[in-house]
C-alpha cells in the first residue's frame, strides 16, 4: 500500500516548479526515489488537474506497466521501506492521504523531526500544508468545530498503524456494509464502538473468571444474608450468575441498562462537547455524569477516567494507550470465551484441560428455567438450544 502511493507519484506528471525543486534536490543526492515520489504526491494531492493526469496515465498499458516496473524494482521497495521508517522514527509521518489534512478547520500538529532529513523537513514545512495560519501553521485546535466520521480507509490506517503482525482483517466485509439503511460511515462508528465497549467489558470479564476459579475473594461479607462464600464454593465463574438472587441480576441488568442509555443519550454526549458515535463521535467515548446535564450528578468523578490520569497525556500516547486498549480487547474477548467454552464443553481447549470447573448452564442466557416466571424467559429456553448444536 504504501510503496504503491510513492510509486503513484511518479507517474505521468507534468513538470511544475515544485517538481523541478524537488528534482533538484534528488538529483544532490538529497532525496532518493522514493523519497522523491513522496514530496511530489504530497504536493500533488494539492493539484487535482495533475491528479487527473496521473489517472489518465493509469488507465493506459503503457502507465500501468511503467508502475508495475517501479514497484517490482527491488532498490526502490527498500528506498521505500528505508524513508517509511526513518519518518516513522522522526515523528514526521504525514496524513496528506487523509481528508481533514485538507480542512480549513482541521489541523494537527506535527512534531518537529528529531533528524535534520530533507524529506522530514519537507513535509512537516508550511508549503506543505497551505490551509493552515501563516505564522509556522503550528496552532491547531485539538477539536474540529464539526465532527468527522471515519472511514474505510481511515479503519485501514488504523489497522496498520497499530502495532503487531495482523493488518488490516475483515473477512465478512462489515467495513464496507450500511447497517440499517445509515450511511457507512455510520456503520463503521458501529463497528468501532461496539468492538471498544466489547472488549472492556471481556477485559473485565476474564480477570473476573480468573479471580473466581482461583480462590480470590473480597474480605468482607456480600451481605448481611451472606457472612461468608461457602454457597459460592465449587461453583465455576458462569454457575456464580445462576447462583446469584434474581433481584440482583435484574439489579445488576438495570444498571447496565441504564449505561447504555446514558453512553447514547445525544444530550448527555452533548454535555461533554461530544456527538454520537454514529454520526462523527468518539467511538468508545462514555459521557461524565458530573456535567449538569442533570441536577444532582450520580457521582462527583467521571466514570472513564475518575482520577484524571489521561488529562496531561499528548496526543501521541493517547493514541499509544488506544492501541493497547484495543490490542488487550481482542485478546480479552478469545481469552474469555476460550475459558467459558472448555467450562461447557470439557477438553475443547486442550491447553485449559482439568483447569476450568464445568458448567452446564446456558452461557448465552441470563435466565434459568428457575426464573420462568419473567416475560420471555421461558421462549428463550425453549428456542435457545434449537439455534446453538452443543445443546442438541
Amino acid at each position: 500500500m504504501r510503496v504503491l502511493v510513492i510509486a503513484l507519484a511518479c507517474v505521468g506528471q507534468a513538470a511544475r516548479n515544485w517538481e523541478l525543486e524537488n528534482s533538484a534536490l534528488h538529483s544532490a543526492g538529497k532525496l532518493n526515489n522514493a523519497e522523491l515520489g513522496l514530496a511530489n504526491l504530497a504536493k500533488a494531492m494539492h493539484d487535482p488537474e495533475l491528479l487527473k493526469e496521473v489517472a489518465a496515465e493509469l488507465r493506459t498499458v503503457e502507465g500501468r506497466a511503467e508502475l508495475v516496473k517501479t514497484m517490482a524494482n527491488p532498490q526502490f521497495q527498500a528506498e521505500a521501506k528505508n524513508t517509511f521508517d526513518k519518518l516513522k522514527a522522526s515523528g514526521a509521518l504525514p496524513n496528506f492521504l487523509k481528508l481533514e489534512y485538507y480542512s480549513q478547520v482541521q489541523q494537527k500538529t506535527q512534531r518537529k523531526p528529531k533528524a535534520a532529513n530533507a524529506l522530514a523537513m519537507l513535509l512537516t514545512s508550511a508549503a506543505f500544508n497551505p490551509a493552515a495560519p501563516a505564522a509556522g501553521r503550528a496552532a491547531a485546535p485539538k477539536r474540529a468545530s464539526s465532527p468527522k466520521a471515519e472511514t474505510l480507509d481511515d479503519l485501514i490506517a488504523l489497522a496498520e498503524e497499530n502495532p503487531g503482525p495482523f493488518g488490516y482483517w475483515d473477512p465478512l466485509n462489515l467495513g464496507k456494509q450500511e447497517f440499517w439503511g445509515q450511511s457507512n460511515e455510520a456503520t463503521i462508528g458501529f463497528l468501532r464502538h461496539a468492538e471498544i465497549k466489547h472488549g472492556r467489558v471481556a477485559m473485565a470479564g476474564f480477570v473476573g473468571y480468573c479471580v473466581h476459579e482461583n480462590g480470590i475473594r473480597w474480605p468482607f461479607p456480600l451481605t448481611s444474608t451472606l457472612p461468608d462464600y461457602s454457597s459460592f464454593e465449587g461453583l465455576s465463574a458462569p454457575a456464580l450468575w445462576d447462583a446469584t438472587p434474581l433481584a440482583s441480576r435484574l439489579q445488576i441488568l438495570g444498571v447496565i441498562g441504564f449505561f447504555e442509555f446514558w453512553s447514547e443519550w445525544e444530550t448527555a454526549l452533548a454535555g461533554d462537547g461530544e456527538t454520537h458515535y454514529m454520526r462523527g463521535g468518539k467511538p468508545g467515548y462514555f459521557p461524565r455524569f458530573n456535567q449538569g446535564v442533570i441536577s444532582n450528578p450520580i457521582t462527583p468523578l467521571n466514570l472513564f477516567d475518575p482520577f484524571g490520569f489521561t488529562a496531561d497525556l499528548s496526543e501521541e500516547e493517547k493514541a499509544t494507550k488506544l492501541y493497547r486498549e484495543l490490542n488487550n480487547g481482542r485478546l480479552a474477548q478469545l481469552g474469555l470465551f476460550s475459558l467459558i467454552s472448555e467450562a461447557r464443553v470439557p477438553g475443547s481447549v486442550p491447553a485449559l484441560a482439568g483447569l476450568i470447573k464445568p458448567y452446564d448452564g446456558e452461557v448465552m442466557g441470563p435466565f434459568t428455567a428457575a426464573d420462568a416466571g419473567l416475560p420471555g424467559v421461558t421462549t428463550m429456553l425453549e428456542n435457545v438450544p434449537g439455534l446453538l448444536p452443543y445443546l442438541k
